[in-house]
Protein backbone atom coordinates (compact mmCIF):
# COMPACT_ATOMS: atom_id res chain seq x y z
CA UNK A 1 0.00 0.00 0.00
CA UNK A 2 1.15 3.54 -0.71
CA UNK A 3 0.12 6.81 0.88
CA UNK A 4 0.81 10.32 -0.28
CA UNK A 5 -0.05 13.78 0.95
CA UNK A 6 1.06 16.83 -1.01
CA UNK A 7 0.34 20.55 -0.60
CA UNK A 8 1.01 22.95 -3.45
CA UNK A 9 0.11 26.56 -4.29
CA UNK A 10 -1.45 27.10 -7.72
CA UNK A 11 -2.17 30.23 -9.75
CA UNK A 12 -5.89 29.76 -10.19
CA UNK A 13 -8.87 30.55 -7.97
CA UNK A 14 -10.36 27.94 -5.67
CA UNK A 15 -13.65 27.98 -7.60
CA UNK A 16 -11.98 27.48 -11.00
CA UNK A 17 -9.79 24.68 -9.68
CA UNK A 18 -12.81 23.00 -8.06
CA UNK A 19 -14.80 23.22 -11.29
CA UNK A 20 -11.94 21.44 -13.06
CA UNK A 21 -11.74 18.73 -10.39
CA UNK A 22 -15.39 17.81 -10.71
CA UNK A 23 -15.41 17.86 -14.53
CA UNK A 24 -14.59 14.14 -14.55
CA UNK A 25 -15.64 13.64 -18.18
CA UNK A 26 -12.83 15.99 -19.30
CA UNK A 27 -10.04 14.04 -17.54
CA UNK A 28 -8.93 12.17 -20.70
CA UNK A 29 -8.15 15.57 -22.26
CA UNK A 30 -5.49 16.48 -19.68
CA UNK A 31 -4.82 13.74 -17.10
CA UNK A 32 -1.89 11.56 -18.13
CA UNK A 33 -2.92 7.95 -18.68
CA UNK A 34 -6.68 8.62 -18.62
CA UNK A 35 -8.22 6.92 -21.65
CA UNK A 36 -11.96 6.92 -20.98
CA UNK A 37 -14.30 8.16 -18.26
CA UNK A 38 -18.00 7.43 -17.76
CA UNK A 39 -19.84 9.60 -15.23
CA UNK A 40 -23.12 8.79 -13.46
CA UNK A 41 -24.62 11.35 -11.10
CA UNK A 42 -25.95 9.77 -7.91
CA UNK A 43 -27.04 13.09 -6.39
CA UNK A 44 -26.11 16.78 -6.56
CA UNK A 45 -22.97 16.06 -4.54
CA UNK A 46 -22.14 12.44 -5.40
CA UNK A 47 -20.91 11.02 -8.71
CA UNK A 48 -19.91 7.49 -9.69
CA UNK A 49 -17.10 7.59 -12.19
CA UNK A 50 -15.79 4.59 -14.16
CA UNK A 51 -12.21 5.12 -15.30
CA UNK A 52 -10.11 3.35 -17.92
CA UNK A 53 -6.46 4.30 -17.52
CA UNK A 54 -3.07 3.11 -18.64
CA UNK A 55 -0.59 2.64 -15.77
CA UNK A 56 2.57 0.55 -15.44
CA UNK A 57 1.97 -0.85 -18.92
CA UNK A 58 -1.45 -2.12 -17.87
CA UNK A 59 -4.97 -1.10 -18.81
CA UNK A 60 -6.71 -0.56 -15.50
CA UNK A 61 -10.42 -0.15 -14.92
CA UNK A 62 -11.94 1.11 -11.71
CA UNK A 63 -15.00 2.91 -10.42
CA UNK A 64 -14.83 5.59 -7.77
CA UNK A 65 -17.60 7.30 -5.84
CA UNK A 66 -16.77 11.00 -5.58
CA UNK A 67 -18.36 13.21 -2.93
CA UNK A 68 -18.18 16.94 -3.59
CA UNK A 69 -18.46 19.86 -1.20
CA UNK A 70 -17.87 22.83 -3.48
CA UNK A 71 -18.43 25.46 -0.77
CA UNK A 72 -15.76 23.88 1.42
CA UNK A 73 -13.51 23.24 -1.58
CA UNK A 74 -13.36 19.49 -0.98
CA UNK A 75 -13.79 16.41 -3.11
CA UNK A 76 -13.19 12.93 -1.72
CA UNK A 77 -13.44 9.48 -3.23
CA UNK A 78 -13.60 5.79 -2.40
CA UNK A 79 -13.11 2.73 -4.56
CA UNK A 80 -16.28 0.89 -5.59
CA UNK A 81 -14.78 -1.75 -7.89
CA UNK A 82 -11.63 -2.48 -9.88
CA UNK A 83 -9.80 -5.12 -11.88
CA UNK A 84 -6.43 -4.01 -10.46
CA UNK A 85 -6.90 -2.05 -7.24
CA UNK A 86 -7.73 -3.19 -3.71
CA UNK A 87 -7.95 0.33 -2.36
CA UNK A 88 -8.10 3.84 -3.77
CA UNK A 89 -9.30 6.48 -1.34
CA UNK A 90 -8.39 10.10 -1.07
CA UNK A 91 -9.32 13.74 -0.96
CA UNK A 92 -8.66 17.07 -2.62
CA UNK A 93 -8.88 20.09 -0.28
CA UNK A 94 -8.66 23.64 -1.61
CA UNK A 95 -7.93 26.77 0.42
CA UNK A 96 -8.61 30.20 -1.08
CA UNK A 97 -5.52 32.42 -0.96
CA UNK A 98 -7.24 35.39 -2.58
CA UNK A 99 -7.16 36.60 -6.15
CA UNK A 100 -6.15 33.97 -8.64
CA UNK A 101 -4.46 31.55 -6.28
CA UNK A 102 -5.30 28.73 -3.92
CA UNK A 103 -3.58 26.06 -1.90
CA UNK A 104 -4.22 22.53 -3.10
CA UNK A 105 -3.89 19.51 -0.84
CA UNK A 106 -4.07 16.04 -2.37
CA UNK A 107 -4.21 12.93 -0.20
CA UNK A 108 -4.34 9.36 -1.47
CA UNK A 109 -4.13 5.82 -0.15
CA UNK A 110 -3.78 3.19 -2.86
CA UNK A 111 -3.21 -0.56 -2.93
CA UNK A 112 -2.99 -2.90 -5.91
CA UNK A 113 -4.30 -6.48 -6.18
CA UNK A 114 -0.82 -7.62 -7.22
CA UNK A 115 2.39 -7.15 -5.29
CA UNK A 116 4.14 -3.96 -6.37
CA UNK A 117 7.52 -3.12 -4.82
CA UNK A 118 7.30 -0.11 -2.53
CA UNK A 119 9.94 1.88 -4.43
CA UNK A 120 7.83 1.60 -7.59
CA UNK A 121 4.64 2.50 -5.72
CA UNK A 122 6.27 5.51 -4.11
CA UNK A 123 7.67 6.71 -7.44
CA UNK A 124 4.28 6.28 -9.11
CA UNK A 125 2.23 7.87 -6.36
CA UNK A 126 4.50 10.54 -4.92
CA UNK A 127 6.62 11.26 -7.98
CA UNK A 128 3.74 11.99 -10.31
CA UNK A 129 1.66 14.19 -7.99
CA UNK A 130 3.29 17.60 -8.61
CA UNK A 131 2.94 17.22 -12.40
CA UNK A 132 -0.64 15.96 -12.02
CA UNK A 133 -1.57 19.03 -9.96
CA UNK A 134 0.09 21.24 -12.61
CA UNK A 135 -2.05 19.59 -15.31
CA UNK A 136 -5.22 20.44 -13.32
CA UNK A 137 -3.95 24.01 -12.86
CA UNK A 138 -3.27 24.38 -16.58
CA UNK A 139 -6.72 22.99 -17.47
CA UNK A 140 -8.39 25.33 -14.94
CA UNK A 141 -6.64 28.34 -16.48
CA UNK A 142 -8.07 27.40 -19.87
Amino acid sequence: MANADIVQKVGVSKDRFMATLVDYAAYPEFVEGAKKVDVSKVSDTVSRVAYQISMMGQDIQYTLEHTEDRAAGEMSWILIESNFLKKNAGKWSLKDLGGDSCEVRYEIEIEFTISVPSFILNRLVKGSLPSMIKSFEKQAKG
